[in-house]
């Protein structure tokens, strides 16, 4: 079972912050690694072509930012930036770059090369 998770938050999404499921905005499951995979890929193409900057972190885990949105937090009292992020999830655990094959890692790096990381 494959599952990637949306997210908006003033946390980028590998933090895994107590509470971060609450920041899910939405998700999607699949059946097979090629359905997710794909579906993954064509995300990431939009996003990248909506959000100024981009962060990648241990292959699968995104967060995708524009300088000029952010959110007011009460209890800090200061602007905080706001981060929509992805995860790629295999059997509820974060698909990530040290459980990926050759081939599979490749296909990842392959995404991101058009979009520099901020």
């Amino acid at each position: 079972m494959w599952r990637i998770v949306q997210l908006k938050s003033d946390a980028e999404p590998w933090w895994f912050l107590d509470g971060w499921e609450k920041d899910i905005v939405d998700e999607w499951h699949f059946s097979s690694k090629d359905e997710a995979f794909n579906f993954y890929s064509d995300k990431m193409t939009d996003k990248q072509t909506k959000y100024e900057y981009v962060r990648v972190k241990r292959g699968t885990q995104v967060a995708f930012w524009n300088k000029e949105e952010f959110f007011f937090c009460d209890d800090c009292d200061e602007d905080l930036q706001v981060y929509h992020g992805f995860i790629l999830f295999h059997l509820d655990a974060p698909f990530t770059k040290e459980t990926m094959n050759a081939e599979e890692q490749s296909f990842f790096e392959k995404i991101f090369t058009h979009k520099n990381e901020a």
